[in-house]
């Protein structure tokens, strides 16, 4: 998809409103390059672009922003870095994983990155300061790992009698920290959690019949750039196949999820275009502290619950941010 595709994408022209008044001089026109693993721009990349419009940047005004989607294929990532780092950006904006990080450091060592949503950059090796980031990179951190931990004692607060839950994750991928997490979690909450790696989205509906046959009576999804992309079978088929099922993050629930707990992910890309904004003005990533996300929202969707003859417990209603009805 084509960055006037995406554009169009913002309601009311969002960032091509044309100037008003007399002539002016043409503004100085900045380049930055946005990489992603995804086939294709979501809410996230709204949300960006929203930022980048509050803070006076406006694509075909005073910017350009060349977007490219690798759809889950590492060579074609390759060779779009390549290609983004051969136009000169001003900076390189990464929607996700460490290992695109990693290449363009290798690539072009000097080019400053953009990161709206790490997962631990410590832990990910991709800085060992957040105060005063190294590696020419900056963002957000919402150090979802961790928060494993908690989606499985809210699943079983939210699942009467839980006894025996997995840990579904993209199998295309080594084991996620999440995944040790959940099965951690699940020793200490008195639940067997076991963890279950699918080709996504293929494997997905084979997995949830396993998983029911085998007794798993909830299933806590360990996110990652795919769950993301196929949320909506993952929300469909675990429905489906009668499996409550917690996400990280209000992102699922939009496709008929049951509940999810863990950081603003809209609110984290539209953040980062302020590291953008100072950048393109001239500051370096290194005197940009990487932010961490400490507001987790508890979302809950109601009619999905009636569709799995739930009923949330008074106390988990009572801490949710949202409850979709």
């Amino acid at each position: 998809m084509d960055r006037r595709t995406l554009i169009g994408m913002l309601a009311g022209g969002l960032l091509v409103a044309p100037f008003a008044g007399r002539a002016q001089p043409a503004p100085k026109v900045s380049r930055i390059g946005y990489i992603s693993f995804r086939p294709g721009p979501n809410e996230f990349e709204q949300s960006f672009l929203r930022g980048l419009h509050e803070r006076g940047w406006g694509e075909g005004q005073n910017l350009i922003v060349d977007f490219r989607w690798a759809a889950f294929d590492q060579q074609r990532l390759t060779a779009m870095v390549a290609e983004l780092l051969a136009l000169q950006p001003a900076l390189m904006v990464v929607a996700d994983g460490p290992g695109t990080v990693n290449m363009i450091r290798s690539l072009n060592p000097a080019m400053p990155i953009v990161v709206p949503a790490f997962a631990d950059p410590i832990t990910q090796g991709v800085t060992s300061n957040l105060a005063r980031p190294d590696g020419n990179v900056t963002g957000v951190s919402a150090l979802a790992t961790e928060l494993a931990y908690k989606r499985m004692a809210l699943l079983k607060e939210a699942v009467p009698g839980l006894r025996r839950a997995g840990a579904l994750y993209n199998a295309a991928t080594p084991v996620p920290r999440g995944a040790a997490v959940s099965v951690d979690a699940g020793k200490e909450l008195g639940v067997e959690v076991t963890q279950m790696p699918v080709r996504l989205p293929e494997g997905i509906d084979a997995a949830f019949a396993a998983a029911a046959r085998e007794g798993v009576q909830g299933v806590a999804i360990v996110s990652s750039t795919a769950t993301i992309t196929y949320r909506a079978p993952l929300c469909e088929l675990s429905l489906a196949h009668r499996l409550p099922t917690i996400f990280a993050n209000r992102a699922y629930l939009k496709a008929g999820g049951l509940m999810s707990y863990g950081p603003d992910l809209e609110g984290a890309f539209q953040r980062s275009a302020y590291f953008v904004d100072r950048i393109l003005k001239g500051a370096k990533p290194a005197e940009l502290p990487i932010e961490q996300t400490t507001a987790f929202q508890l979302v809950l969707h109601q009619r999905t619950a009636r569709s799995l003859g739930l009923r949330f417990p008074q106390a988990l209603l009572l801490r949710a941010d949202e409850i979709i009805q």
